[in-house]
């Protein structure tokens, strides 16, 4: 019985341990439960407070906020005039919605809000679940927007563009209550009228300006396709505007068509015609002022550019600032010069005859320029494109200056060439030899201006001051190799492409790429200030209406040359303007100039770019068609219009200047050096048959020549047959004369090149049987083969692509020949 109680009280307290066990475990969770549960009101409590501090800050609704005008914005020139007013007003024409055709209205909920009549929240909930997870499965890129109509007029109306949470809360709190205060009609027009329709070539905010931007007809004359047009802008007006992408614009339309067909505002029928339809543009460029157009176009576009930028905020809100944000923009621009520039470019004798496409239409020749102050980087005149009936009251035509870019012939050789070489321990006394060359990795043979003229060894000064384009292309291709043509090319501020860094065309002789006056003028600007490339500013600094300043600009700079090699540069740059030069139609009267002519294949383009002491500029001419500038046989070349007008302008903007000259920087020392090898002079290089070979040059201290001349040689010759003497030769015809002897030259090079007859004789005197030396092979010119003959080309023949230069063939020779017959030479592969 007592062993039965035992078991009875020892199970009581085994069921007690477990009760016991099992309370705390409760009182665990409970605890974990209750915690959770604190948290959760903790961090409730915490996001709660925020937002309704958020929420107290939230600014009220009003219908003034709705529907005020912006105001205007001022440009001012560099010396504070008043140069333009930048409506944004004029830009907005505001109709009641019973004149806003229903297709229109309902193009845009369509495409923008589905459910804007249904949803009266102000946001919508189900958009942006759906907006999230396609933004998910795109990998967290931005693929789909969530913002409603409301939220839309909400942002454009009365809040920033920042992308913040606070805006965006804000933002739904603001579309909460206009939703609560007006009626989806109200909502509507005021979202109709003010939404930007513009993109980057037409300044249109509302419906109406929109409808007579495109197609020159009142808001209320759309028709369904139309409509769906103007409706698809609004996602990205600077790709779907058709002033930007007619074709990007035709395909966004064609979506909002679809949408409305499957949302039930249009029938099959309608949807069938809608798309059938061929859209008759008429696009029509809003104006503020004609003055100075160019100029301010540029204007706004870096101003919208920066605005985006520091503000953090899209192009087009940027835009929308700009024209109704009430802003004080300074620009660099000299009234002075921009007048005179302008003064000349309506002026058609300074500029080539009309031409024809192959249509039989007639085409203007047009024209570009660009003036900077090279030392500040502040641009002061700008004018994009000759005037015509057509472009007369657009701003937003096409601008040559600043946009787009055409070749730019020779003028790219101070850029990609000497620059460079010079940079590269090359001189201005360095020879290269201009003989006909094959380049086999690019079946290629590049040819000069003067297709059957190759001048022999010459200087890197004469071959620039003249434009030979074989010695360009060999420096680049044997010397300095592409890769060091295209580094400089991106240091001096030009878009060198992959394509461009492979052509040796192209960065040799400036054949493709795409080069724009403004990038010209700034690249000869670093050359002209010592060697540090300022980037070009067409404003300094933008204000609020109340002077609060919002922007400052300031140019970036960086060292492309040494200011040695930049003076050099320079100073072989002057000799493209003096007598013999291809620019001597740029020579001022009353001011030095260094610069550089241009003439693209086909004479579709001409430039003429040049710096003063005081200014650099870019001058660049041609259809933009690709048609040939030619007349009576003869094509128009850099040195011809471009040159004049260049001149034409420069005279006028430095008539009132004092007189200047280059600065020469220290470490420029000056050596006589023969000009045959670019080396210190022998009594041989006097006594040339041609006269005096040597001539004073500039070098940076440490680059001159410390070894002397072996291109020039003595040789006997036969005094009747001008051939080598040997030992057999009648001593009374036995004659010393001086001969020169290009290192590398091939007898087919030889024959064609104008010093050729000043070359040692390679033949032996046949008078009687030449000696035999089995130690030097084969008979001269029995290993030497022609290089491909000339099959015609302009100053700047087309390349191909290629990254492998061919090897450097090695440009002097360190003995001269013996009597003996010269060993073979095989021809550049």
């Amino acid at each position: 019985m007592d062993n039965n109680a035992n078991l009875k009280r020892s199970e009581r307290r085994k069921q007690k341990d477990k009760t016991k066990k099992k309370s705390v475990a409760k009182n665990i969770i409970k605890f974990v439960i209750y915690t959770f549960i604190i948290l959760i009101f903790a961090a409730a409590g915490v996001i709660g407070a925020k937002v309704w501090t958020i929420i107290k800050d939230t600014p009220e609704i009003s219908e003034e906020a709705l529907t005020k005008q912006a105001q205007s914005s001022i440009v001012y020139a560099d010396n504070g005039e008043e140069v333009a007013t930048l409506f944004g007003a004029s830009n907005r024409i505001w109709v009641p919605l019973d004149q806003i055709p229903k297709d229109l209205q309902n193009a845009f909920v369509a495409i923008e809000d589905q459910r804007f009549y249904q949803n009266n929240l102000g946001i919508d909930p189900k958009r942006i679940i759906g907006a999230l997870i396609a933004n998910i499965k795109a990998g967290g890129k931005p693929v789909e927007g969530a913002s409603t109509i409301t939220q839309q007029l909400v942002k454009n109306t009365m809040l920033s563009s920042e992308k913040t949470l606070s805006r965006k809360i804000k933002e739904a709190i603001l579309a909460w209550r206009l939703e609560q205060k007006y009626s989806k009609e109200q909502i509507l027009e005021a979202y109709l009228n003010t939404i930007y329709l513009g993109g980057p070539n037409v300044n249109a905010y509302g419906v109406e300006a929109a409808a007579r931007a495109y197609f020159n007809k009142h808001v209320n004359e759309l028709d369904l396709a139309e409509s769906a047009l103007i409706a698809g802008i609004t996602k990205n007006p600077s790709l779907y505007s058709p002033a930007a992408n007619k074709e990007a614009a035709i395909e966004r339309q064609r979506l909002v068509l679809k949408e409305m067909l499957k949302q039930g505002y249009i029938t099959q029928e309608q949807y069938d015609e809608a798309i059938n339809e061929k859209l008759e543009f008429d696009i029509h460029y809003s104006v503020v002022s004609d003055k100075h157009k160019y100029f301010i176009d540029q204007v706004k576009e870096d101003v919208a550019n920066a605005l985006s930028q520091k503000l953090n905020i899209s192009y087009e809100e940027a835009m929308n600032k700009i024209f109704n944000g009430g802003l004080r923009i300074y620009t660099t621009m000299d009234v002075n010069i921009q007048n005179i520039m302008e003064e000349a470019f309506k002026n058609s004798k300074l500029f080539p005859a009309d031409l024809k496409d192959k249509e039989g239409n007639i085409r203007i020749v047009q024209g570009a320029m660009v003036v900077m102050d090279w030392r500040t980087g502040e641009v002061k005149g700008i004018v994009g494109r000759r005037e015509t009936d057509e472009t007369q009251g657009k701003v937003r035509v096409f601008n040559y200056a600043t946009t787009g870019g055409r070749p730019p012939g020779s003028s790219i050789k101070p850029i990609t060439v000497y620059g460079p070489a010079l940079e590269k321990g090359y001189t201005a006394a360095t020879v290269v030899d201009d003989v006909p060359v094959y380049y086999k990795q690019w079946n290629w043979e590049p040819h000069n201006y003067s297709r059957n003229t190759y001048k022999g060894l010459m200087t890197f000064r004469e071959a620039l001051k003249v434009s030979q384009n074989i010695p360009a292309v060999r420096i680049v291709v044997e010397m300095i190799g592409l890769n060091t043509a295209a580094e400089y090319g991106k240091k001096f501020g030009l878009d060198i492409t992959e394509r461009i860094e492979k052509s040796p065309a192209a960065l040799s002789l400036g054949a493709g790429g795409e080069v724009t006056p403004l990038q010209m003028a700034a690249a000869y600007g670093a050359i002209a200030n010592g060697g540090v490339y300022t980037s070009p500013i067409t404003f300094t600094k933008v204000t609020d209406s109340e002077g609060n300043v919002i922007l400052e600009n300031k140019p970036s700079q960086h060292i492309v040359l040494s200011p040695q090699n930049a003076y050099i540069l320079t100073n072989m740059m002057q000799e493209v303007v003096k007598p013999g030069g291809t620019g001597t139609n740029a020579r001022l009267p009353n001011m030095p100039v260094a610069g550089k002519t241009g003439t693209n294949e086909n004479y579709y383009d001409a430039w003429f770019a040049g710096f003063t002491p005081y200014y650099s500029a870019s001058v660049w001419m041609g259809t933009g068609e690709n048609i040939a500038m030619i007349y009576g046989g003869k094509g128009v070349t850099g040195g011809s219009y471009p040159a004049i007008f260049w001149k034409t302008v420069m005279m006028q903007i430095h008539k009132n200047l004092p007189y200047k000259d280059f600065v020469r920087p220290p470490g420029i020392i000056s050596v006589t050096v023969c000009r045959d090898s670019g080396e210190l002079p022998t009594d041989l290089c006097h006594l040339d048959p041609r006269g005096d070979r040597t001539y004073t040059e500039i070098f940076a201290q440490g680059t001159q020549p410390t070894t002397y001349c072996t291109v020039h040689v003595t040789a006997k010759i036969n005094s009747q047959n001008g051939k080598l003497a040997t030992d057999l030769t009648p001593p009374d015809l036995v004659k010393d004369a001086v001969f020169i002897d290009p290192p590398g030259r091939t007898p087919a090079q030889n024959a064609v090149a104008l010093d050729g007859k000043y070359v040692v004789p390679k033949e032996y005197d046949d008078t009687v049987p030449p000696p035999q030396n089995s130690d030097n092979g084969d008979a001269p010119g029995d290993n030497t083969q022609p290089p491909p003959a000339n099959n015609g080309g302009t100053e700047q023949p087309p390349g191909g692509e290629t990254t492998n230069p061919p090897p450097n063939n090695g440009n002097s020779q360190t003995s001269p020949p013996s009597n003996n017959p010269p060993s073979t030479t095989n021809p550049i592969p």
